[in-house]
């Protein structure tokens, strides 16, 4: 009994571990139930790969800011000069020495300092366009989360149905044995619960699917079901048109990261002109002597200064670098006509659709949905006394079913449209 434990307990070193890296990396998180917007919205922030991939790239850009600006690293030079073959010795004659250089390249004037202006002007691109990637993986996450929202609660309304249609096909088959109903009613009844059923497998699918989406987002494992998600309702008012159009160059960080591209070519193209003028390299040197016969300066060492200074000379070829980077200019800013172009046209369409999906919330809510259930209640009194036909009974029964469905997806329409919005303009909203 003493060496049991000593043969199982491996194992439990290695399970340890385990645990540890999967808590690390938090693919064996659980999430609560119910499942609240703002956990998976916490979980993105710190698991989506996409992020991690922005966050990456602005990091790396902003560490390139400084070695722009900064001076090339200096030279240092040794050499063996005027060795006599014959001997190989160094005081055979005054000419021999071994010499020691240093060289540095001082570039044109201004040169260093607009690369670093536009390696901060990419730095902060970089780092705009970390904030518009949170954005649109935030909003991403909201609407996946509202998906999942609307699937389960599209198979609560159907099963609901279901049982409805259930106590009506046993209404009717009740009639017919008695002799009151007719058998067409029953068979209605049957088929109107069959298509049923097969509406609510699809719903389960659905809840699959939005499930594997939202998973997918937060870089979740997950063997079992999602909880069900809280409410989606969303009862915040519509924000004002007109000052989100205003205000979309502030508040959008997809356009002020293409501003500061816009910038960055603009740098790049004086970089590339000032790179046409001519650079310097300093060197200084120092000439280790022996005394040798005949040195007029009896073995003294030797000191030395130069300056090298390039000639570009070739103005078609610098002309040529200067063209480029105007030409990359003008794309830059065309870019940025064009997405701010396309931004102001995807806010008009996401407001469209938000005020839509307000609209319909409110008709289906103060209107249809209650009248269908009211409909439906009549027509079931109605049919218990033979004044409504099976047929009618059924229609009002679809009728309810279509406007509960009509009202989820309306309130999940509303909440994704309003996601849709905040990732357009960069700002919370709500």
């Amino acid at each position: 009994m003493r060496g049991r434990p000593a043969r199982a307990s491996w194992w439990m070193p290695l399970a340890a571990s385990l645990l540890l890296l999967g808590a690390a990396d938090g693919t064996f998180e659980t999430p609560p139930d119910p499942l609240p917007l703002s956990w998976c919205l916490e979980r993105a922030r710190t698991t989506n790969p996409s992020l991690d991939i922005a966050r990456s790239a602005a990091e790396a850009a902003s560490t390139r800011v400084y070695p722009a600006g900064a001076l090339p690293d200096p030279r240092f030079r040794y050499e063996l000069s005027n060795i006599p073959t014959g001997d190989w010795d160094l005081d055979s004659t005054p000419l021999s020495g071994q010499q020691l250089g240093l060289n540095q390249h001082l570039p044109f004037p201004g040169l260093l300092g607009r690369r670093r202006d536009a390696a901060e002007s990419a730095a902060e691109a970089s780092k705009e366009e970390l904030g518009d990637e949170s954005r649109q993986v935030e909003a991403a996450v909201e609407r996946a989360w509202v998906e999942l929202g609307f699937a389960q609660r599209a198979l609560d309304v159907t099963r609901e149905n279901v049982g409805l249609l259930r106590q009506l096909a046993k209404i009717a088959e009740a009639k017919y044995r008695v002799g009151e109903g007719l058998q067409q009613d029953v068979i209605r009844a049957q088929v109107a619960l069959t298509e049923l059923l097969d509406e609510e497998l699809r719903r389960e699918s659905a809840i699959r699917s939005a499930e594997a989406g939202l998973a997918n987002l937060l870089d979740l494992r997950f063997e079992n079901s999602l909880p069900r998600t809280t409410s989606p309702h969303e009862p915040a008012p519509l924000p004002n048109m007109a000052a989100l159009l205003d205000d979309l160059e502030k508040t959008s960080p997809r356009l002020r990261a293409l501003a500061q591209r816009v910038d960055e070519a603009e740098h790049r193209k004086r970089v590339a002109e000032l790179e046409g003028y001519p650079d310097f390299d300093l060197g200084v040197g120092y000439r280790i002597r022996q005394k040798a016969r005949g040195d007029p300066v009896n073995g003294d060492d030797f000191v030395g200064a130069s300056v090298t200074i390039r000639l570009p000379i070739d103005r078609h070829k610098w002309s040529e670098h200067v063209a480029e980077q105007g030409a990359l200019l003008r794309r830059s800013q065309a870019e940025y006509r064009m997405f701010r172009s396309a931004l102001r046209d995807r806010l008009r369409s996401s407001y469209a659709e938000l005020e839509r999906a307000d609209r319909e919330i409110e008709l289906l809510e103060g209107g249809l949905v209650p009248q269908a259930r009211q409909s439906l209640d009549s027509s079931r009194s109605g049919y218990s006394v033979d004044k409504v036909d099976f047929l009618s009974l059924i229609d009002s029964q679809v009728r309810l079913l279509n406007a509960q469905l009509r009202l989820e997806r309306a309130i999940a329409d509303r909440r994704s449209a309003f996601a849709a919005v905040e990732a357009t303009v960069g700002a919370s909203l709500r």
